[in-house]
């Protein structure tokens, strides 16, 4: 039998009852950067039946609930009693094809709305906390309450990827991520002569022939390179990438690799350690070829 509103309302709101609300919720994005680390996108995309969510479901709800959920709080605090419309949940994952987005991407595009809310309610006085908009099925929602609704929807579907993982390596067990043992000092010059800049991803395209390689077309302010990267198996769509800023080395020497030019190295993070590689990025938009350091 399906929740009433009310009854799903008291349940989130249960979950988060007694915590300090504001810091579940700044928490989370790592919480679940954490559960996914080394995970393998057949495991990401993995579930026991058609009508429970994987976990790339799970994350892709969970960053376009978050985009609503930035625009409810706006309207409230600009326009106090505004109407708060509703959205199914069901309608939106089979609409914007949940069950095929990458959940690195959505991770990220939940992280980003994330600390743009808490950036938003931090330090709000009661007056604005008590401002209120109408929901058009569950009624007044003050940002108060919603901030102890959006924790307790937090934890509910952090238990969800709990329970997707533990059933998925039921009998194997999936050890926590350990940090590999520092490696040996250095001289700061040897760590100077690497060139570590900034491009934008103009194209990529696979290297016909290779499973695992794609052929990068990188623009860096006063240049174009082309970068071989071995990216394809943990990202669905390579056309996603397009207009992606991330950090290159680049004075590496020249190399073909399966007969394409390869004029430098995409620096990713995750890869030595076993981890689905992300990339190293900026943490805003900066002009092309600015270097790291």
């Amino acid at each position: 039998m399906s929740e009433t509103f009310q009854e799903y309302s008291a349940r989130l709101l249960a979950l988060s009852a007694g915590q300090d609300s504001r810091a579940l919720l700044a928490a989370t994005p790592a919480r679940i950067g954490a559960l996914m680390a080394g995970l393998p996108s057949a495991d990401l995309t993995w579930t026991t039946a058609p009508s429970r969510w994987s976990i790339a479901q799970i994350v892709a709800h969970l960053a376009d609930a978050e985009l609503v959920g930035n625009y409810r709080f706006r309207m409230i605090l600009a326009a106090p009693g505004t109407p708060l419309q509703a959205f199914d949940q069901e309608d939106w994952a089979r609409e914007m094809s949940y069950a095929t987005r990458d959940a690195g991407a959505s991770l990220a595009l939940f992280t980003a709305l994330r600390a743009s809310l808490l950036a938003l309610i931090s330090g709000l006085e009661d007056e604005k906390l008590d401002r209120f908009g109408v929901h058009a099925e569950r009624g007044n929602e003050s940002v108060r309450y919603l901030i102890g609704l959006y924790a307790g929807h937090d934890l509910n579907h952090l238990a969800q990827i709990e329970r997707l993982i533990a059933e998925r390596h039921a009998g194997r067990g999936k050890g926590a991520f350990s940090p590999a043992p520092v490696k040996p000092e250095i001289e700061s010059g040897t760590l100077e002569a690497i060139d570590v800049r900034t491009g934008t991803i103009r194209a990529a395209a696979p290297v016909p022939g290779a499973d695992r390689l794609a052929l990068l077309t990188v623009h860096f302010g006063d240049r174009t390179r082309s970068i071989v990267a071995g990216i394809r198996t943990e990202r669905p769509s390579l056309e996603a990438l397009i207009g992606t800023q991330a950090l290159f080395v680049v004075n590496l020497p020249q190399k073909r690799i399966r007969g394409q030019l390869s004029e430098g190295m995409l620096f990713d993070v995750g890869f030595a350690d076993g981890l689905r590689p992300a990339f190293a990025r900026p943490e805003w938009p900066v002009p092309d070829g600015v270097r790291a350091g």
